[in-house]
């Protein structure tokens, strides 16, 4: 699916990525933006896994980077986009740099694309699926009145 599919939702972020403390700042804005969004807090740490993976590769290009950070939505769904043009990715054929970065990150997300030419631009997206919803305040509560 392409990421022209989507339509942009908030929140809507940016990390530049400098230094090895932007490696935390990446992680801890994704854990933001999920939560935001309603991902319950294992799968919040599994994108920040995935946005920390993103954001030290791009710092070890030596160069400054952004890491893009959006709500999207495909009619029913609801997901998070992490991206970030690559320009040093030009002329590498794509279906590599996908290969790589699955071997890099793993199942962290559910999408890996790499689109565009000039730059060439890294995508990952989860969806909020069912499982991955953080129970509600209302639901904990009956459940351990239903305990009791």
């Amino acid at each position: 699916m392409s990421q022209d599919d989507y339509t942009v939702i908030p929140p809507v972020l940016t990390v530049n990525v400098e230094d090895s403390m932007d490696i935390m700042i990446a992680r801890d804005t994704a854990r933001r933006v999920a939560s935001l969004l309603g991902f319950a807090p294992a799968y919040r740490a599994q994108l920040a896994g995935a946005s920390g993976a993103l954001a030290e590769l791009v710092l070890k290009t030596g160069t400054p980077h952004e890491l893009d950070f959006h709500g999207v939505q495909d009619r029913s769904r609801v997901g998070v986009r992490v991206s970030c043009a690559a320009p040093w990715l030009a002329d590498v054929a794509a279906s590599n740099v996908v290969m790589a970065l699955r071997a890099k990150l793993g199942d962290l997300v559910d999408e890996i694309e790499l689109k565009g030419d000039t730059p060439p631009v890294i995508y990952l997206i989860m969806w909020l699926t069912s499982p991955r919803k953080m129970e509600s305040l209302d639901a904990r509560e009956s459940d351990t009145l239903t305990e009791t």
